[in-house]
């Protein structure tokens, strides 16, 4: 078990998975792999970039007291009670993840002061080595996470099944298989939840009956949609947040259903955007803004394939791959409070990003205005960094195999924070 009293970053990186396990109900005691062990172990995995779950194996010596074998880490990636296990510590810490949040860019919009707010999608990791082949191949196993995007809290909700036919599960028939209960993440009821999501998600009989449980969509039209436009809705043109928005229309699809359209002139690629959503009361430039920044799921999926190359299933099983997509948002999790308790105790944030972001946005407004067009208030707001550094990366795995002191590793830090390595 990790000491979350010692001064040192493995300590503090674990600290929140610590208080997890210690309060999970899943959890008990295994002589040969412990719990504990088996939860580090795999979110270790994922962070120090292994070739495979051999190279890893032999790793393990180091890192935990057990001498794991091969088909002992395999058999409790097996573990159905594991996964329970594995959930429940992973629910725990995407908790303790919200709760850290330093910024949350929804938080000065009154209009969602009652969505909880989500990005959704599809994410493939490559079959794992001893995948049974499908017509002569091995098929890529998808996954659907989600992103609080007030948080940035990563969450797995399942593997996509291999349906009769032999063709893999498209996203809207996992979302309906999920049930409205998954889809509400856990939001308290009264609260509203607001899923952007791509193309994917639409099915408008679908939406209707979400709507009744407190859950919306916001997406991109399809070009092959024949919408038929009942009125338009009045939106505030002086709202700075509004900067952009062409028009707000009430249209009907060819099945009778009420959907909202807003049309939306992006003011730095001047490309024209058509969302459509079943949301009618929150201003149309920030369901906009709201669209623009599930972005960032993509940029976690980014750091996930590049960063940690986290590019192949681990294992088989159904049972394995969703152990694995836990243990890889547990990992990014981990990451972002750890990050948010350098910036808020310790003043160290990634000054290489921000200047990056800095200067794009510099080259967005003076695109804009040359363009003669005003950028939303939303857009030239303060932004936190979606994505970490390489060198944040390499810096922690390195503190994570050989533990040092926490100020001696920060003396170490501080430096590639401010620069890249030249």
């Amino acid at each position: 078990m990790v000491n979350s009293t010692s001064p040192t970053v493995y300590a503090r990186f674990f600290k929140p998975l610590t208080l997890a396990i210690r309060d999970a109900t899943h959890t008990r005691e295994c002589g040969s792999f412990k719990d504990n062990d088996f939860l580090i172990s795999g979110v270790s995995r994922v962070v120090a970039a292994v070739q495979s779950g051999r190279d890893w194996v032999q790793r393990l010596y180091c890192m935990v007291e057990s001498a794991v074998t091969v088909n002992c880490f395999f058999k409790s990636l097996r573990s159905e009670r594991r996964l329970r296990m594995v959930t429940e510590v992973a629910g725990s810490v995407a908790k303790q993840c919200d709760d850290s949040t330093i910024y949350d860019p929804f938080a000065e919009h009154p209009e969602l002061e009652n969505f909880n707010i989500y990005a959704g999608d599809g994410h493939y990791h490559s079959a794992a080595v001893h995948e049974k082949k499908i017509e002569g191949r091995a098929c890529p196993v998808q996954h659907f996470y989600a992103i609080n995007m007030r948080s940035g809290a990563m969450h797995h909700l399942d593997v996509a099944r291999i349906l009769p036919g032999k063709k893999r599960e498209h996203d809207m028939k996992a979302l309906k298989r999920l049930d409205a209960k998954v889809l509400r993440m856990g939001t308290p009821t009264g609260r509203k939840v607001l899923w952007s999501y791509d193309r994917a998600c639409i099915d408008f009989s679908q939406w209707i009956k979400w709507k009744r449980r407190g859950i919306y969509f916001i997406t991109r039209e399809k070009e092959n949609m024949n919408l038929q436009v009942l009125s338009a809705l009045e939106f505030d043109s002086g709202d700075p947040r509004n900067a952009g928005v062409v028009s707000d229309q009430s249209v009907q699809t060819s099945k009778g259903t009420n959907v909202r359209r807003i049309i939306y002139l992006d003011p730095v690629n001047e490309t024209t955007y058509y969302f459509i959503t079943n949301e009618f009361t929150v201003p149309p430039g920030v369901l906009a803004f709201i669209y623009k920044e599930r972005w960032n799921i993509e940029k976690a999926f980014d750091e996930v394939k590049n960063k940690y190359q986290e590019t192949k299933a681990w294992a088989t099983t159904d049972t394995a791959k969703c152990q694995q997509a836990k243990f890889i948002a547990l990992a990014y999790n981990l990451l972002l409070i750890f990050e948010r308790h350098l910036e808020k105790e310790e003043g160290i944030i990634d000054e290489k990003i921000k200047r990056k972001r800095q200067a794009k946005l510099k080259d967005d407004i003076a695109k804009a205005a040359k363009a003669n067009r005003k950028m939303s208030t939303m857009l030239t707001a303060p932004k936190r960094a979606t994505q970490r550094s390489l060198q944040f990366i390499r810096w922690l795995r390195a503190e994570l195999e050989q533990p040092t002191l926490w100020r001696e590793a920060l003396v170490r830090l501080r430096p590639l924070m401010k620069n890249y390595l030249s």
